[in-house]
């Protein structure tokens, strides 16, 4: 408890924050390959001083589904060793008080925030949505920092939790078709390369149709991704948005805009080429997918098996897994040759499985997950879903 008061009186120092706040909820990442020993060995020493979370305290995507764990290390490259870390990481948090949860979902199959709820939220795709689409208020919390509050029931308040930081300062017009989750993640791109930073709240107002729950997701994963937003308004449809002049808290807004167009919308498809037509890896992540996003997929194959040089895998939540299993569509999608990785989102094992796998090439309808795996040496396409069912069908990306 001294360690965790110290940490956030040291954090709300630094940004200048008058008081702490008592949150909700915590949302906690985990990672020994970003935290390396230290992150181990702060754990040990939570469990060893008898810490205990103070609130409902929830677990993010871990790097290995260790139902799998022995196909993963034979076919996928992981080794024992890392399995046995993650195991040894995830019991720990679980001594600590943490649910394995293992989601960046959390507000869709555990349990949503309220409005206004002050919360200390440690994935970026999760924080931004329950800024935007619930109302409440969090910041990116690092591990440390997510840690330090579940212990403690309280945050510093800084950033997100401030009425004046939510307030919109980048104005963008939406001005083109929005059919899926894909393009709301391509206008995501767009917008990230406008204004990238924290402090920038993009709102995003025009002629569209409201977006359903998934398409909000991948519009808000992908600006935490491409811009670094905490925050963001779709005017007519996030709570703090009914207006423009609402969204900036002002009866004059920016006059100026930002307009994105059909034409940057296809650019963004286009931009991503793969030296060649043949798919290696065909991957549903980032976020992890529910059980109506899954649904879908099925439906896109329509009984078609994926194609034997070709893996096509989905990423999702216990919870999920849970539904996908006992209505038979897990197993119906697996007769055909989808794998399910569970209880992890791809991309944080994805540079682990390159070298064992001699996978190439990744095709994907998540924006996020394109733009994360730049840094890898996959050759990433980002596409919508049906180009990505096709893909998975024929072994071939068809443009």
């Amino acid at each position: 408890m001294q360690w965790a008061m110290a940490f956030n009186l040291s954090l709300g120092e630094f940004y200048d924050c008058e008081k702490l706040v008592p949150v909700a909820s915590a949302h906690f990442a985990p990672d020994l390959r970003m935290g390396g020993q230290a992150c181990m060995t702060l754990l040990m020493d939570t469990v060893a001083g008898g810490g205990r979370v103070r609130v409902p305290a929830y677990l993010d995507p871990c790097s290995v589904d260790f139902g799998r764990a022995a196909e993963l290390i034979a076919e996928y490259g992981l080794t024992k060793q890392f399995v046995a870390e993650d195991r040894k990481l995830q019991e720990l948090c679980r001594q600590v008080g943490f649910i394995p949860t293992y989601t960046c979902i959390a507000y869709q199959t555990i349990s949503p925030p309220a409005f206004a709820q002050h919360l200390a939220w440690g994935d970026t795709g999760t924080a931004i949505m329950a800024n935007a689409v619930f109302g409440a208020r969090t910041n990116f919390e690092g591990g440390p920092s997510a840690l330090a509050s579940a212990l403690l029931g309280h945050t510093p308040a800084y950033g997100m939790h401030l009425p004046a930081s939510r307030k919109g300062n980048l104005k963008i017009k939406l001005d083109c078709t929005l059919e899926e989750g894909a393009d709301w993640g391509a206008v995501a791109a767009c917008a990230g390369a406008f204004r990238p930073g924290y402090d920038t709240v993009p709102v995003f107002y025009g002629a569209f149709e409201a977006p359903d729950f998934p398409m909000l997701k991948q519009l808000g994963v992908a600006l935490a991704s491409y811009g670094g937003h905490a925050m963001f308004h779709l005017v007519g449809v996030t709570p703090e948005a009914r207006t423009v002049e609402e969204a900036f808290g002002t009866p004059s807004p920016p006059t100026d805009d930002h307009v994105i167009t059909q034409d940057d919308l296809n650019a963004v498809f286009d931009s991503d080429d793969l030296g060649g037509n043949e798919v290696d890896v065909v991957v549903f992540a980032a976020p992890q997918l529910a059980i109506d996003e899954i649904i879908a997929i099925r439906d896109k194959l329509a009984g078609r098996n994926i194609h034997a040089n070709t893996k096509l895998i989905i990423a999702l939540d216990p919870q999920v897994k849970l539904q996908a299993n006992t209505s038979g569509i897990s197993q119906e999608m697996m007769d055909q040759g989808v794998e399910f990785s569970t209880g992890t989102c791809f991309y944080p094992e994805a540079p682990l499985m390159l070298e064992a796998t001699g996978w190439k090439t990744l095709v994907t309808n998540s924006a996020k997950l394109a733009n994360t795996l730049k840094s890898s040496e996959f050759r990433c396409a980002f596409r919508r879903l049906g180009d990505c069912i096709e893909a998975a069908v024929t072994g071939r990306l068809a443009s």
